[in-house]
């Protein structure tokens, strides 16, 4: 089993929480804000993670498949039922007036166009993340890393020009693009990464995040799901002053167990996080008679966000304890136990999300 990274861990746990906040119901400026930087933290995140190696491609290929197309495809097919028999009735989803073939050809194009993923919204992920993670694996198995400024350079170029496009490729492929700029630069600066006192990690972590906040003001709101950057002089410093000040946060709080939990976990709170999500909303409009429209304040976002990830645990040990959904085998007590943590000289990383 490959030993933990407790600051990548962290970054993930608290990652996925800022995805729930964005999918709840909350102020727009403050969505705006979240949008601005938190997927790609979590490409350059996998970045970070990656490991040059000299395995042959159709293996490469055949792992990654394993471990985020399988769990891709078994998530599409369960909680595309969930939304077919339930969730698409539910009068603050857009299902009623959405023809079901729609989401059905979503699960094999994974592109938000007609609603093809309303049935999951965050599981497009997985599949922009595998033709990441193979067009970077090419990238260095046919130039050994070298050129690496100029390859992110071209494809950032190439990403934003797909932006004016009027059609999508299949499993986000132009997003991919964009977001494999995020992976080359988590891979370049995965040592980078260092603790300092709260004295210096605090005044530069709000320092960004203003020129951030401020930033994305002049954009329109980032949606890399929709290929949406606005204009990509705003939309990349940004999203890259975000994960600073973010990633300066969470090496304060890297031993957070909370934290580390959802982290490691952080492809099943992925997965199932939507339809939990309605689920509470449900809850709330029903037995409660809040109005989803209003309810968009910062405490009812903090609550929708809360019970959400209260009702994901069940999920995650269900999924642990079978985790042949996830692409992944089982595995004996001692491999169960948890491992201490590492520092990058030791070079061992985590599985990508």
């Amino acid at each position: 089993m490959e030993k933990r990274i407790h600051w990548i861990d962290a970054a993930k746990g608290l990652g996925i929480i800022l995805v729930i906040m964005s999918h709840a119901p909350m102020n727009p400026e403050l969505r705006a804000f979240l949008f601005a930087f938190h997927m790609p933290l979590f490409f350059y995140l996998s970045g970070v993670v990656f490991k040059p190696s000299r395995q042959a491609p159709l293996t490469f290929v055949k792992k990654k498949a394993r471990g985020l197309l399988l769990p891709y495809f078994i998530f599409s097919a369960i909680t595309y039922l969930t939304w077919f028999v339930l969730f698409r009735h539910l009068p603050f989803t857009p299902g009623e007036n959405v023809d079901p073939i729609h989401p059905f050809t979503g699960i094999f194009l994974s592109t938000p166009e007609n609603y093809q993923l309303t049935y999951n919204p965050a599981i497009w992920f997985l599949t922009c993340l595998f033709l990441v993670e193979l067009l970077f694996f090419f990238y260095y198995r046919l130039s050994r890393g070298k050129w690496i400024g100029l390859f992110l350079l071209t494809t950032a170029v190439l990403g934003y020009g797909s932006t004016f496009l009027q059609f999508a490729l299949p499993w986000n492929g132009f997003v991919a693009l964009t977001a494999v700029v995020f992976y080359g630069l988590g891979f370049l600066t995965k040592t980078f990464w260092k603790t300092y006192s709260w004295k210096i990690v605090a005044p530069i972590a709000v320092s960004f995040f203003s020129i951030m906040y401020i930033i994305q003001s002049f954009n329109e709101r980032i949606d890399m799901r929709g290929n949406i950057l606005g204009e990509a002089y705003l939309f990349y410093p940004a999203a890259i002053l975000g994960m600073i000040a973010f990633l300066m946060l969470i090496q304060k709080l890297q031993h957070t167990k909370g934290l580390l939990y959802l982290g490691s976990n952080s492809i099943i709170v992925l997965l199932v996080h939507m339809p939990v999500l309605n689920l509470v909303k449900a809850m709330m409009h029903y037995g409660f008679g809040v109005n989803l429209d209003t309810a968009n304040t910062l405490p009812w976002t903090l609550l929708f966000t809360g019970l959400t990830l209260l009702l994901t645990i069940p999920f995650i040990v269900f999924f642990n304890k079978h985790p042949w959904f996830l692409g992944k085998k089982e595995m004996n007590k001692k491999t169960k136990m948890r491992t201490p943590q590492v520092s990058f000289r030791e070079k061992s990383y985590p599985k990508s999300i």
